[in-house]
């Protein structure tokens, strides 16, 4: 009776700290491509062309390491 509670505290529990990470994960990677879209929002101010701009956001996106939002 015991092992089936303890097993499923410790399933609750890895779930529970699995999804934290994700979440924590999650925030950085939209905190890098903001700052991304801000770099590119100032290229786009500065007179550069589109081109320029959204070949050095995708680069800086791809420096962030996550997935495109």
């Amino acid at each position: 009776m015991f092992r089936h509670t303890r097993r499923t505290l410790a399933v609750t529990a890895f779930c529970f700290g699995l999804a934290f990470s994700l979440s924590a994960l999650a925030a950085g990677c939209q905190e890098c491509w903001d700052n991304c879209f801000a770099k590119r929002l100032q290229c786009r101010a500065a007179g550069n062309p589109v081109a320029v701009c959204t070949a050095a956001y995708q680069a800086c996106g791809r420096g962030c390491g996550c997935q495109i939002p």
